[in-house]
Protein backbone atom coordinates (compact mmCIF):
# COMPACT_ATOMS: atom_id res chain seq x y z
CA UNK A 1 0.00 0.00 0.00
CA UNK A 2 1.19 3.73 -0.97
CA UNK A 3 2.59 5.49 2.22
CA UNK A 4 0.89 8.63 2.86
CA UNK A 5 4.55 10.47 2.86
CA UNK A 6 4.99 8.97 -0.69
CA UNK A 7 1.61 10.49 -2.39
CA UNK A 8 1.93 13.98 -0.90
CA UNK A 9 5.48 14.29 -2.76
CA UNK A 10 4.54 12.94 -5.94
CA UNK A 11 1.88 15.47 -5.61
CA UNK A 12 3.70 18.67 -4.50
CA UNK A 13 6.30 17.81 -7.39
CA UNK A 14 3.98 17.73 -9.88
CA UNK A 15 1.99 20.91 -9.06
CA UNK A 16 5.07 22.64 -8.30
CA UNK A 17 6.39 21.57 -12.13
CA UNK A 18 3.54 22.53 -14.01
CA UNK A 19 3.09 25.87 -11.99
CA UNK A 20 6.86 26.86 -13.29
CA UNK A 21 6.42 25.62 -16.73
CA UNK A 22 3.06 27.03 -17.52
CA UNK A 23 3.56 30.90 -16.69
CA UNK A 24 6.94 30.44 -18.81
CA UNK A 25 4.87 29.46 -21.81
CA UNK A 26 3.03 33.13 -21.29
CA UNK A 27 5.68 35.12 -20.55
CA UNK A 28 7.78 33.81 -23.99
CA UNK A 29 4.09 33.97 -25.87
CA UNK A 30 3.88 37.26 -24.51
CA UNK A 31 7.28 39.10 -25.13
CA UNK A 32 7.31 37.54 -28.80
CA UNK A 33 3.86 39.40 -29.28
CA UNK A 34 5.83 43.02 -27.30
CA UNK A 35 8.93 42.64 -29.76
CA UNK A 36 6.94 42.32 -33.11
CA UNK A 37 4.60 45.21 -32.21
CA UNK A 38 6.85 47.74 -31.65
CA UNK A 39 8.01 49.03 -34.68
CA UNK A 40 8.73 52.03 -36.20
CA UNK A 41 5.89 54.98 -35.62
CA UNK A 42 5.54 58.39 -37.12
CA UNK A 43 6.70 61.84 -34.81
CA UNK A 44 5.45 65.30 -35.74
CA UNK A 45 6.95 68.23 -34.33
CA UNK A 46 6.02 71.96 -33.29
CA UNK A 47 8.52 74.93 -32.72
CA UNK A 48 5.59 77.46 -32.57
CA UNK A 49 3.53 76.07 -29.79
CA UNK A 50 1.31 74.42 -31.72
CA UNK A 51 0.12 76.73 -34.39
CA UNK A 52 2.35 74.40 -36.91
CA UNK A 53 3.00 70.54 -36.65
CA UNK A 54 5.27 69.50 -38.70
CA UNK A 55 7.32 66.04 -39.86
CA UNK A 56 10.61 66.46 -40.51
CA UNK A 57 13.27 68.69 -42.20
CA UNK A 58 14.76 72.49 -41.32
CA UNK A 59 12.99 74.55 -39.14
CA UNK A 60 12.81 78.05 -41.23
CA UNK A 61 12.68 80.66 -38.04
CA UNK A 62 15.77 83.20 -37.38
CA UNK A 63 15.10 82.97 -33.75
CA UNK A 64 17.16 79.67 -32.16
CA UNK A 65 14.56 77.08 -31.68
CA UNK A 66 15.10 76.04 -27.99
CA UNK A 67 11.89 74.85 -27.25
CA UNK A 68 10.27 72.04 -29.60
CA UNK A 69 7.14 69.78 -28.75
CA UNK A 70 6.82 66.31 -29.94
CA UNK A 71 4.22 63.70 -30.54
CA UNK A 72 3.42 60.24 -31.48
CA UNK A 73 1.10 60.04 -34.93
CA UNK A 74 -0.67 57.26 -34.38
CA UNK A 75 -1.29 54.91 -31.17
CA UNK A 76 1.99 52.62 -30.20
CA UNK A 77 2.04 48.93 -28.35
CA UNK A 78 1.09 49.02 -24.58
CA UNK A 79 4.99 48.85 -23.42
CA UNK A 80 6.94 50.24 -26.23
CA UNK A 81 9.19 53.54 -26.16
CA UNK A 82 10.57 56.15 -28.26
CA UNK A 83 13.20 57.84 -26.95
CA UNK A 84 13.18 61.83 -28.33
CA UNK A 85 16.46 64.02 -27.54
CA UNK A 86 16.54 67.87 -27.87
CA UNK A 87 20.93 69.13 -28.73
CA UNK A 88 22.39 72.61 -28.97
CA UNK A 89 25.92 73.66 -30.32
CA UNK A 90 27.87 76.39 -31.24
CA UNK A 91 28.79 76.59 -34.72
CA UNK A 92 31.12 78.95 -37.31
CA UNK A 93 28.61 79.53 -39.55
CA UNK A 94 25.00 80.16 -40.05
CA UNK A 95 23.98 77.09 -41.78
CA UNK A 96 24.81 73.87 -42.03
CA UNK A 97 27.26 73.75 -44.73
CA UNK A 98 29.26 76.86 -43.31
CA UNK A 99 29.21 75.15 -39.81
CA UNK A 100 32.65 74.16 -39.86
CA UNK A 101 33.53 73.16 -36.22
CA UNK A 102 30.92 72.93 -33.49
CA UNK A 103 30.83 72.23 -29.92
CA UNK A 104 28.25 70.75 -27.60
CA UNK A 105 26.58 73.10 -25.32
CA UNK A 106 23.60 71.27 -23.40
CA UNK A 107 20.61 68.88 -24.41
CA UNK A 108 17.41 67.66 -23.17
CA UNK A 109 15.62 63.85 -24.03
CA UNK A 110 12.42 62.23 -23.37
CA UNK A 111 10.76 59.25 -23.74
CA UNK A 112 7.07 58.75 -25.54
CA UNK A 113 5.19 55.79 -24.60
CA UNK A 114 1.29 55.01 -25.12
CA UNK A 115 0.12 56.60 -22.11
CA UNK A 116 2.87 60.13 -22.59
CA UNK A 117 2.32 60.33 -26.64
CA UNK A 118 3.13 64.02 -26.32
CA UNK A 119 5.70 66.47 -24.14
CA UNK A 120 8.62 69.27 -25.27
CA UNK A 121 12.34 69.48 -25.27
CA UNK A 122 13.75 72.73 -24.27
CA UNK A 123 17.54 73.65 -24.71
CA UNK A 124 16.99 77.24 -23.72
CA UNK A 125 20.04 77.29 -21.04
CA UNK A 126 21.98 76.58 -23.73
CA UNK A 127 21.19 78.70 -26.52
CA UNK A 128 24.13 79.96 -28.63
CA UNK A 129 24.57 84.00 -28.53
CA UNK A 130 26.70 83.45 -31.79
CA UNK A 131 26.07 81.47 -34.62
CA UNK A 132 24.61 77.98 -33.61
CA UNK A 133 22.64 74.91 -34.68
CA UNK A 134 19.93 72.59 -32.83
CA UNK A 135 19.27 69.19 -33.49
CA UNK A 136 16.27 67.01 -32.84
CA UNK A 137 16.63 63.38 -33.56
CA UNK A 138 15.40 59.76 -32.08
CA UNK A 139 17.48 57.89 -29.12
CA UNK A 140 18.59 59.13 -26.32
CA UNK A 141 22.67 59.15 -27.38
CA UNK A 142 24.28 62.02 -26.42
CA UNK A 143 26.31 63.67 -29.42
CA UNK A 144 28.88 65.87 -27.26
CA UNK A 145 32.44 64.57 -28.71
CA UNK A 146 32.71 62.10 -25.75
CA UNK A 147 29.76 59.38 -25.59
CA UNK A 148 29.66 60.12 -30.14
CA UNK A 149 30.91 62.13 -32.18
CA UNK A 150 29.95 66.49 -32.26
CA UNK A 151 28.37 66.66 -36.06
CA UNK A 152 30.56 68.12 -38.30
CA UNK A 153 30.00 68.83 -42.14
CA UNK A 154 29.31 67.01 -44.51
CA UNK A 155 29.32 64.17 -42.61
CA UNK A 156 26.41 63.91 -39.39
CA UNK A 157 26.92 61.63 -36.87
CA UNK A 158 23.52 61.59 -36.21
CA UNK A 159 22.72 60.02 -39.33
CA UNK A 160 18.91 58.67 -40.37
CA UNK A 161 18.10 59.44 -36.72
CA UNK A 162 17.86 62.88 -37.33
CA UNK A 163 13.90 64.34 -37.30
CA UNK A 164 14.71 68.39 -37.58
CA UNK A 165 17.32 70.35 -37.66
CA UNK A 166 17.81 74.70 -37.13
CA UNK A 167 20.85 76.74 -38.20
CA UNK A 168 21.20 80.39 -37.80
CA UNK A 169 22.50 83.25 -35.35
CA UNK A 170 25.16 86.05 -36.27
CA UNK A 171 28.90 86.39 -35.76
CA UNK A 172 30.15 87.35 -32.86
CA UNK A 173 31.53 90.86 -32.08
CA UNK A 174 35.61 90.26 -32.09
CA UNK A 175 37.16 90.47 -28.43
CA UNK A 176 39.26 93.95 -28.59
CA UNK A 177 42.94 92.83 -27.00
CA UNK A 178 43.50 93.22 -23.51
CA UNK A 179 47.09 95.06 -24.02
CA UNK A 180 48.41 96.99 -26.46
CA UNK A 181 52.16 96.48 -27.97
CA UNK A 182 54.79 99.13 -27.94
CA UNK A 183 55.84 101.34 -30.75
CA UNK A 184 58.16 99.88 -32.84
CA UNK A 185 60.78 102.68 -34.09
CA UNK A 186 61.39 103.38 -37.59
CA UNK A 187 64.94 103.52 -38.78
CA UNK A 188 65.94 105.62 -42.12
CA UNK A 189 67.07 104.25 -44.94
CA UNK A 190 70.31 106.15 -46.51
CA UNK A 191 69.28 106.95 -50.40
CA UNK A 192 71.03 105.14 -53.22
CA UNK A 193 73.69 106.67 -54.86
CA UNK A 194 72.18 106.51 -59.21
CA UNK A 195 74.28 103.96 -61.08
CA UNK A 196 77.33 105.04 -62.66
CA UNK A 197 77.47 106.33 -66.58
CA UNK A 198 78.21 103.11 -68.92
CA UNK A 199 80.66 103.55 -71.87
CA UNK A 200 79.09 102.49 -74.89
CA UNK A 201 81.08 99.80 -76.54
CA UNK A 202 83.67 101.03 -79.89
CA UNK A 203 81.53 100.93 -83.25
CA UNK A 204 81.63 97.85 -85.23
CA UNK A 205 80.96 95.52 -82.09
CA UNK A 206 78.49 93.07 -82.57
CA UNK A 207 75.67 92.98 -79.53
CA UNK A 208 74.91 89.36 -77.92
CA UNK A 209 71.56 89.34 -80.22
CA UNK A 210 73.55 89.67 -83.16
CA UNK A 211 76.46 87.13 -82.13
CA UNK A 212 77.25 84.72 -85.14
CA UNK A 213 76.37 81.11 -84.45
CA UNK A 214 73.92 81.95 -82.02
CA UNK A 215 70.53 79.76 -82.85
CA UNK A 216 67.44 81.15 -81.01
CA UNK A 217 65.49 77.63 -79.36
CA UNK A 218 62.50 76.10 -81.10
CA UNK A 219 59.40 76.20 -79.38
CA UNK A 220 58.01 73.26 -77.80
CA UNK A 221 55.22 71.32 -79.28
CA UNK A 222 53.18 71.84 -76.29
CA UNK A 223 53.92 75.89 -76.64
CA UNK A 224 52.93 76.04 -80.77
CA UNK A 225 51.13 73.36 -82.34
CA UNK A 226 49.94 73.13 -85.77
CA UNK A 227 48.42 76.02 -86.78
CA UNK A 228 50.57 78.82 -84.45
CA UNK A 229 47.58 78.67 -81.34
CA UNK A 230 48.84 77.56 -78.36
CA UNK A 231 46.51 74.85 -76.65
CA UNK A 232 45.64 74.25 -73.52
CA UNK A 233 46.80 71.33 -71.38
CA UNK A 234 44.25 69.02 -70.88
CA UNK A 235 43.04 68.00 -67.23
CA UNK A 236 42.91 64.87 -65.93
CA UNK A 237 41.41 65.73 -62.43
CA UNK A 238 38.32 64.09 -61.60
CA UNK A 239 34.99 66.29 -61.28
CA UNK A 240 34.46 66.73 -57.53
CA UNK A 241 31.31 64.92 -55.95
CA UNK A 242 28.80 66.95 -54.53
CA UNK A 243 27.89 67.32 -51.20
CA UNK A 244 24.20 67.90 -49.95
CA UNK A 245 23.62 71.18 -48.10
CA UNK A 246 21.35 69.86 -45.83
CA UNK A 247 21.85 66.44 -43.78
CA UNK A 248 19.20 63.64 -44.57
CA UNK A 249 15.75 63.72 -41.97
CA UNK A 250 13.41 61.03 -40.99
CA UNK A 251 9.82 61.61 -39.83
CA UNK A 252 9.85 58.66 -37.78
CA UNK A 253 11.42 56.87 -34.76
CA UNK A 254 12.10 53.32 -33.83
CA UNK A 255 11.00 52.21 -30.74
CA UNK A 256 12.03 49.97 -27.94
CA UNK A 257 10.64 47.38 -25.33
CA UNK A 258 10.17 48.30 -21.57
CA UNK A 259 11.86 46.43 -19.27
CA UNK A 260 9.58 43.72 -18.01
CA UNK A 261 11.89 42.18 -14.99
CA UNK A 262 13.14 39.01 -16.92
CA UNK A 263 15.66 38.38 -18.92
CA UNK A 264 16.72 34.86 -21.14
CA UNK A 265 19.10 33.67 -18.73
CA UNK A 266 16.27 33.96 -15.93
CA UNK A 267 14.11 32.06 -17.87
CA UNK A 268 16.78 29.27 -18.78
CA UNK A 269 17.51 28.08 -15.50
CA UNK A 270 13.77 28.25 -14.30
CA UNK A 271 12.72 26.36 -16.99
CA UNK A 272 15.60 23.86 -16.12
CA UNK A 273 14.02 23.77 -12.23
CA UNK A 274 10.80 23.01 -13.59
CA UNK A 275 12.13 20.16 -15.68
CA UNK A 276 13.55 18.37 -12.98
CA UNK A 277 10.37 18.94 -10.50
CA UNK A 278 8.43 17.53 -13.15
CA UNK A 279 10.95 14.53 -13.58
CA UNK A 280 10.75 13.94 -9.80
CA UNK A 281 7.01 13.61 -10.11
CA UNK A 282 7.21 11.02 -12.62
CA UNK A 283 10.17 9.18 -11.14
CA UNK A 284 7.90 8.86 -7.86
CA UNK A 285 5.01 8.30 -10.14
CA UNK A 286 6.10 5.10 -11.70
CA UNK A 287 7.76 4.07 -8.46
CA UNK A 288 4.38 4.11 -6.52
CA UNK A 289 3.10 2.14 -9.44
CA UNK A 290 5.67 -0.37 -9.75
CA UNK A 291 5.29 -0.91 -5.60
CA UNK A 292 1.76 -1.60 -5.76
CA UNK A 293 1.87 -4.19 -8.72
CA UNK A 294 3.95 -5.96 -6.46
CA UNK A 295 2.11 -5.68 -3.43
CA UNK A 296 -0.84 -7.02 -5.18
CA UNK A 297 1.40 -10.06 -6.61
Amino acid sequence: MLSPFLRRSRSVAAVLGLSAVLPLCGAVSAQARDAHACDRIGIEYTADRGQHWLSGGSIAQEAPATRIDVRLKGQPAEGCQYAISLASYSTEGPDWKSSGTQEFLGWDTTVLTRDLARTALEVTVFARECFGQIDLYSGDRKYDGKDAPVPHYPDSQIGDHLIAHWNGGTACAPTPPTDTPPPVPTTTTPATPPPAATTPPPAGTPTPSETPGTVPPAPTPSETPAGGTPSPSASTTPPAATTPDEPPTSSTVPGTLAETGSDSTTTLVTALAATVLVAIGVGLFVFTRRRRQSIAN
